[in-house]
């Protein structure tokens, strides 16, 4: 009984350190503790918001912060659990104060948590030798435990940061159009050259949403803010419309300069859909690939969409047929059974009618 105990409890030891090790400090893994807490309390959440009549945001916003604390009681209850484990065969063995009594298992349990937030309270102390290394083996566990959990948060919070000041940027550049218009205004109104420097500064902020999302898959996209300008699904949508129209754009004599950097954006922009495809999506991905697209979401239809924008938004310049680029054909084969897959992950989706790619025809007023 004695060795299955102390087994148990060095099991559960090495599966917690392994789960913080995994996902606190490796930048491309999530430990299975982590990734089951994220995925039951956001499906939790999704559920709660979305089976309403009138869908609302504060289960969303709540999630964030319900996975962080369900994460960090995941770690440290097996974790005070093990230790426990370990101590209680032998705790006959160790000084105990005058007075104490006859310790148990809830004794184990009271000097595991003690050892562990390193507070050692001294009525229950290690009289062997291998009693003590192990006692200062466990603090200085607990010890690194919180320290990483600590720097995890601040960490978090700069990479939150990153995420919301990509959105609220986007939200700002298209408010009163989307993202053809957007670029197509940056065409007219500003040159070809700030329409480089643009799209070099968005694949630059989608670089870091990247690093965000494979660093932090714990909380990066299920952090969720109250204002629904902060949201980075909007910002995708527009963002990948962007990088459409700019490499369509870029076949015109008069931009063509601006193909090695919307080629750049494009780039960013995929790289950054495998990220969240791998790190969140999962089945809905297959889900949306397997569906028949409807008319707004098929990809043919959509590119007729954007071009005919940019005909209507650039005039006589824009003489390219909206046919025949691979680049283009596969930014949208790719974005758009991600936009679906990614709606259909969020309870957002359910709140917001229109096509993944929300692209106004030539005759449509511009989106507010």
């Amino acid at each position: 009984m004695t060795l299955v105990a102390v087994a148990a409890g060095l099991a559960l030891i090495a599966v917690v350190v392994v789960d913080v090790w995994l996902t606190v400090l490796h930048p491309d893994a999530e430990g299975p503790i982590a990734r089951t807490v994220r995925r039951l309390v956001w499906r939790a959440s999704s559920l709660t918001s979305g089976r309403r009549r009138t869908p609302r945001r504060t289960p969303l916003v709540w999630a964030g912060p319900v996975l962080v604390t369900g994460t960090f009681l995941a770690w440290l209850g097996p974790l005070v659990l093990g230790v426990a484990l370990v101590v209680w065969p032998n705790l006959d063995g160790y000084h105990r104060v005058t007075g104490y009594g006859p310790a148990g298992f809830v004794d184990a349990l009271y000097y595991a948590t003690g050892l562990l937030t390193v507070l050692g309270f001294g009525d229950l102390t290690p009289d062997t030798g291998a009693q003590k290394l192990f006692a200062v083996t466990a603090a200085a566990l607990g010890f690194g435990f919180f320290a990483a959990l600590a720097t995890y948060l601040i960490e978090l919070i700069t990479g939150l940061t990153v995420r919301n000041r990509f959105a609220l940027t986007i939200h700002d550049q298209v408010r009163g159009t989307d993202g053809v218009g957007l670029l197509a205004r940056s065409l007219t109104d500003e040159g070809v050259d700030v329409a480089r420097e643009r799209c070099t500064a968005w694949a630059a902020s989608l670089r870091e949403v990247d690093d965000t999302v494979r660093r932090y898959p714990l909380v990066a996209l299920t952090y969720r803010p109250r204002r629904r300008d902060y949201d980075i699904e909007p910002a995708l949508e527009q963002i990948a419309a962007v990088t459409v129209a700019a490499l369509l754009a870029a076949r015109c004599d008069a931009w063509r300069g601006l193909r090695p950097r919307a080629e750049e954006l494009a780039y960013a922009l995929l790289r950054l859909q495998d990220t969240i495809a791998s790190r969140y999506l999962g089945r809905h991905l297959l889900l949306a690939a397997s569906e028949p697209a409807a008319a707004d979401a098929d990809p043919d239809e959509v590119l007729r969409r954007v071009h005919a924008r940019l005909v209507d938004e650039l005039g006589p310049r824009f003489d390219r047929p909206p046919d025949g680029d691979r680049f283009v054909d596969e930014v949208l084969s790719r974005s758009l059974p991600f936009l679906a897959a990614l709606r259909g992950w969020s309870v957002l989706g359910a709140t917001r009618e229109g096509p993944p790619i929300g692209v106004a025809r030539p005759d449509e007023p511009e989106q507010p």
